[in-house]
């Protein structure tokens, strides 16, 4: 009689649980964080950029790195025209990464500096103990 009262209250108190998994945490992933705004406007370019270098084709290297550019300078303007600017923390931190990259890779310090430009800027939320590549004029 006792394993039987035991199952029993075990499967009274184990519902509570259930519930709230089946229920509260289903409902929680119905309604996703809202997106920041620069979240919303990295969005928002990123999909322009990549519309407007869609039509072109890359058969050697040199015409990879311009679509690449080109797109990148979509999304500089994209990001511009909806009030965001390069962060001048962002510059700061970036200098002697660039510095460190131009001396591993032999590459001129603006190259470094540029590479890790294009990397960041499309990064549209904070990561932890980096600032972030874009900032809202004010």
């Amino acid at each position: 009689m006792t394993k039987k009262r035991l199952f029993l209250a075990l499967a009274v108190l184990s519902l509570p649980v259930m519930v709230h998994w089946l229920v509260l945490d289903q409902l929680d992933s119905l309604n996703p964080p809202q997106k920041t705004l620069l979240a919303k406007a990295g969005d928002d370019c990123a999909g322009i950029a990549d519309n407007a270098v869609a039509n072109m084709s890359a058969v050697v290297e040199f015409q990879k790195l311009e679509i690449k550019g080109r797109k990148m300078n979509v999304v500089r303007r994209c990001m511009k025209d909806k009030g965001f600017i390069e962060n001048p923390s962002w510059q700061a931190y970036a200098a002697p990464l660039a510095h460190a990259n131009a001396i591993k890779q032999n590459i001129s310090e603006d190259e470094a500096i540029e590479n890790l430009r294009r990397e960041h800027m499309m990064i549209f939320n904070e990561i932890p103990q980096q600032p972030i590549y874009w900032r809202h004029q004010s």
